[in-house]
Formats: C-alpha cells, sequence, structure tokens
C-alpha cells in the first residue's frame, strides 16, 4: 500500500504498463511528468506526478485503442462520467481512498487535422434520455507528437522490474513547448528547465528536426519568444516547484538554446 500521493502514482504507472503488456500493445510511449521526474539528473528534486499520459502510435485510427481499453477496464480501471479520454481506478493511500487517472492520448498525423477525439469503444449506455448518443471511449489528440515515433525520442525505462517506453527529454521539450505557455500549466515550464539543467536535451537532434518539421519550428519559435517577452512568467513558473540555482531560468534555457541552435 501507498504512503503517499505520488507513491500511489507509482503504483499506477506500474499497474497501467503491466496490463498493457498483457494486452500485447506495445506502440505506446509514456510522457508527461513522468520523463522529468524519473529521468531527472538536475540536483534539484522534482516533486513527481499524479496521472499517466500514454501516447498511442495508431491511436489516431479510430478503434485501434479497443483492446487496449478493454484490458484496462478488466484490470480494474473505470470510465470517465466527463473525459472520454480518461480511464479512472481507485487506490489506498493510507488511510485514505484516492482516484487516479490515466489520459489516452494520440497523435496529430497532419496539419490538415483538425480533430480533438478519436472514438475508439462504445460502452452501450445513451449520454442522455433521448438515447440518439452513447458513451464512448476516445483519445485525445496531443501536438507535435508524431514526431516522437518518426524521431524516437523514446527509450526503455525500468521502474520496480517493469520496462516501458518512456519519452526522453528532447521529445518532452517538444511536447511541453507550446503548453507551457499556457494558463494551469505551470509545471511544464519547470520541466523544461529539468530537462536543460540536466543537460538530457539533445540539442543538435532537436536542431535537426527543427529543420525539417514546420510545425516544431513553429512551436520553437513561439517559445524562444515567450522566453524573451515573458521571462518573469517563465521564472515564476519554475520556482514554484523549487528554488532554481540560476538568477533567471528563462535567461539560462534561452543561452543554451541560442548558442547551440
Amino acid at each position: 500500500m501507498a504512503n503517499t500521493v505520488v507513491e500511489g502514482s507509482k503504483e499506477l504507472l506500474i499497474q497501467t504498463m503491466l496490463a498493457l503488456s498483457s494486452s500485447g500493445e506495445n506502440d505506446y510511449i509514456v510522457i508527461g511528468g513522468w520523463c522529468p521526474y524519473l529521468r531527472n539528473t538536475s540536483g534539484i528534486t522534482h516533486p513527481g506526478t499524479l496521472d499517466v499520459d500514454i501516447l498511442f502510435k495508431d491511436g489516431f485510427r479510430e478503434g485501434a485503442l479497443a483492446r487496449s481499453i478493454k484490458v484496462l477496464r478488466q484490470n480494474g480501471f473505470v470510465a470517465s462520467a466527463k473525459h472520454s479520454f480518461q480511464l479512472l481506478i481507485e487506490k489506498q493511500v493510507g488511510a485514505e481512498r484516492l482516484i487516479y487517472n490515466v489520459d489516452l492520448l494520440h497523435p496529430r498525423m497532419s496539419d490538415t487535422d483538425d480533430a480533438m477525439f478519436v472514438d475508439h469503444l462504445d460502452l452501450d449506455i445513451p449520454i442522455d434520455e433521448d438515447e440518439r448518443r452513447v458513451k464512448k471511449m476516445m483519445s485525445i489528440v496531443q501536438p507535435n507528437s508524431v514526431v516522437l515515433f518518426e524521431e524516437k525520442l523514446f527509450s526503455p525505462f525500468s521502474l520496480s522490474g517493469v520496462e516501458f517506453n518512456l519519452v526522453d527529454f528532447t521529445g518532452m521539450f517538444i511536447t511541453k513547448m507550446d503548453s507551457c505557455q499556457k494558463q494551469k500549466r505551470e509545471r511544464d515550464s519547470f520541466d523544461i528547465y529539468i530537462g536543460f539543467k540536466s543537460g538530457l536535451v539533445d540539442l543538435q537532434k532537436l536542431k535537426s528536426i527543427k529543420s525539417t518539421n514546420d510545425r516544431v519550428a513553429k512551436s520553437f519559435a513561439k517559445f524562444m519568444a515567450f522566453l524573451c517577452n515573458s521571462a518573469d512568467q517563465f521564472n515564476r513558473n519554475v520556482s514554484e516547484f523549487a528554488q532554481p540555482p540560476d538568477a533567471s531560468p528563462a535567461i539560462f534555457v534561452r543561452h543554451l538554446l541560442c548558442t547551440e541552435i
């Protein structure tokens, strides 16, 4: 039994990976906050992450995740009434019972593909009394993520003897360049800073990707403008989670990027 909320989240990750392994599904990557938490070598304490984000390579295809969803449900996960891309599970943490969530994500395959959700499994219950729509399990799009598979921006990681594909810091940075500029996504700035302080963002790989991928190039340009024009906001975001060793984390990150890219 977990004694802390983060320990409960680790149990969630292991339980999810074991279930997916039993389903035969292997074309997926764990993304989000697990990368900076598990791969952190910066010397700065990372507070951990409290859910599991899974990016499925074929999730953009309707119905592709039906088997994986069924297996997860057989292993105790239940559908969320509100968010059709989430599976929930209750876990004992100390004296409390807490609800944790797993998010099902898919890559956007082209600039003309503007669909946010993809249907995978009908749950055979009506949404409302009219019974014209049934509840479905879906995946939600993760921008700038198809490149993670194209460029293999992940590697195997083992936690408590369970091995899974975990995004590397280069891939994490690419997926968080846009989101870190949004409200309620302060942790993304901190995660990016951790990646650069760990020295594990492959700047030459990033330079190569940016030169051939227009979507990544546009996001990179916006991120650099954010560091220049909203440095105080980036620095506040980082400082919410740790006392940074740099006077200005924004300047530290910007200097590295300007020097190498």
